[in-house]
């Protein structure tokens, strides 16, 4: 589904990707983990093109495209972007629009579908993610709970093959975080294709076919979370469980 090979990515002279290689199956959810300022936003950023890497290469599907500092077509970016959604840290809800809004605003206005068609979609993904009482409210009546899946509904109503989710629950206060968290996990158990960066270790654990350790621009550890989190092999991976996993 994701072939990545020798990836990076320069910030001027800041090598914050180095020489990563990674491939995510259909059906697989990964988890990305690993110390703040590692590159994992990053390498999430690059696998739909929201930032473009320095060099390297990036399959998904059929659709192939190499770097070499040049920015991608904007042809080659969309047909890259066409298989993935994302779902951010801080929502990026249009505050004028209620939630409906925001869930039918790209499938209509984008990809051009009948409304009436994706007025009902979003109803049932209003129903799936727990949000059909606030479905006439604006972000700012919301939790920051309520924010969050309403921003996992309006990304599925897109019918991405892929979903990227990056700190799903880092701008959530702590009793909040387990509703978006169960969403997820329902997806999950869906068999949806998944990237997750997150640093809710017991998640990642519970979740995750298998777990990616980044750390220093570079994928130190990759394997199942039973073998990364119960078994890892190299000691920067240990040194960082130890510090932030609760057993």
């Amino acid at each position: 589904m994701i072939q990545v090979n020798k990836l990076t990515k320069k910030f001027q002279d800041t090598e914050v990707l180095k020489s990563i290689s990674l491939t995510i199956e259909k059906g697989e959810v990964v988890s990305i983990i690993g110390p703040s300022g590692s590159g994992k936003t990053t390498l999430l950023r690059c696998l739909n093109l929201l930032e473009t890497p320095s060099s390297g290469t990036l399959q998904i599907a059929d659709v192939q495209v190499s770097f070499n500092g040049k920015t991608p077509s904007k042809k080659k970016k969309k047909e890259i972007q066409q298989y993935s959604g994302m779902v951010f840290q801080h929502f990026h809800l249009f505050p004028h629009k209620t939630v409906l809004e925001n869930i039918i605003e790209a499938p209509y206005i984008v990809q051009k579908r009948n409304k009436l068609e994706v007025i009902k979609e979003a109803e049932v993904l209003l129903q799936k993610v727990g949000l059909t009482i606030q479905k006439n409210q604006y972000p700012d009546q919301l939790s920051g709970g309520q924010k969050q899946r309403a921003a996992i509904a309006r990304m599925l109503a897109l019918k991405p093959e892929i979903l990227l989710f990056d700190e799903p629950t880092s701008a959530l206060d702590p009793e909040l975080v387990g509703e978006v968290l169960t969403v997820i996990k329902e997806l999950a158990d869906e068999g949806q294709t998944m990237v997750i960066v997150t640093h809710e270790m017991n998640f990642a654990r519970d979740v995750s076919d298998r777990t990616v350790f980044i750390a220093d621009g570079h994928i130190m550890e990759e394997g199942t979370p039973e073998a990364i989190f119960f078994n890892p092999k190299e000691e920067r991976t240990k040194r960082f469980l130890e510090k932030v996993l609760v057993r």
